[in-house]
């Protein structure tokens, strides 16, 4: 374990529903009013970064939902110390498009700027906006493609890249993002995602799990990066109830699963089994992974 200090993130409401499927009363909003001052008090509150999502199309609980890069650029723009994770898609963005706009909202923002790159696991997306759906290894064997070519976009004054999903040939941006570069995130809990984690991102976003669970993940990763004389961070997705008594809170726990709204939970189970075999349940059994109800308040991000 390092000395260093646990960093802060949240997710950023800007699609509406957030990610509860339940129609327990809700205090949090979409709008854009609402995310500036949200950001702001986690800003003050000492949180270091704010999560934004992609989605795009309507369903699940999701009704109404903001781009991320362009919503991401605002939050900046309403606050002065917050960095900003931008989510991204790879096949509906190319690395160019993506590295020339934050390239530009790095220097916009005092470099406060970061991406998170997303794999996409909702098939029914891309479906709908006519973007080829890839096998599951296959989406991330494309978002390590997507990651190498926005460093190498970044870094390099005549970048080439041949690889099979992107090709590029002397291609030069300027300016280059304020130094140092973005911070690149990911998640996913397969073997292909911890695999791309250890060779190519800054960041490891993984899901909620029994602590002897996160070690041993953790343990995984920092090998394979050690491996590959690579360094990656640790974030963990966590949920918080928060209320003043332990029974309040569990009081509430209960009624977010008692009011669970069984369209959108079987909406959002079917994008999951789409997504492919995945989890490492799913390997083990042959059988995809089982949807969740789930609330989401805060995500905790530690580094490791």
């Amino acid at each position: 374990m390092t000395s260093d200090p646990v960093k802060f993130a949240y997710w950023v409401p800007n699609v509406s529903g957030g990610l509860v499927i339940s129609d327990i009363e809700q205090r949090t909003s979409w709008t854009p009013d609402y995310n500036r001052k949200l950001a702001q008090i986690a800003e003050a509150a000492g949180f270091d970064y704010a999560l934004s999502q992609i989605r795009f199309t309507a369903g699940y609980g999701a009704e109404n939902q903001h781009e991320s890069v362009s919503f991401s650029q605002d939050l900046l723009a309403h606050t002065e110390r917050l960095k900003v994770i931008a989510a991204l898609l790879p096949g509906p963005w190319n690395p160019a498009l993506a590295a020339k706009q934050i390239a530009t909202i790095s220097h916009l923002s005092g470099g406060r700027i970061a991406v998170n790159v997303v794999s996409g696991w909702f098939r029914g997306e891309f479906a709908a906006i006519g973007e080829p759906w890839l096998d599951h290894d296959e989406r991330y064997r494309r978002s390590e493609e997507f990651i190498r070519a926005l460093r190498g976009i970044w870094s390099e004054e005549s970048f080439t890249f041949r690889g099979d999903f992107y090709r590029f040939n002397d291609y030069s941006l300027k300016p280059k993002p304020v130094d140092p570069q973005p911070e690149i995130f990911q998640g996913g809990s397969s073997r292909a995602a911890r695999d791309m984690a250890a060779r190519v991102s800054d960041w490891y976003f993984t899901n909620g799990n029994t602590p002897e669970g996160l070690g041993a993940q953790v343990e995984d990763i920092r090998a394979k990066a050690a491996a590959n004389g690579h360094k990656v961070k640790v974030g963990i997705n966590a949920f918080a109830i928060v209320r003043e008594t332990e029974a309040e809170a569990q009081a509430v726990l209960r009624e977010i699963i008692a009011k669970a709204n069984p369209e959108a939970v079987q909406g959002f189970a079917g994008q999951v089994v789409n997504a492919g075999r995945a989890s490492p349940r799913a390997r083990a059994t042959g059988r995809n992974p089982p949807s969740r109800t789930s609330c989401s308040i805060m995500t905790a991000s530690a580094r490791t």
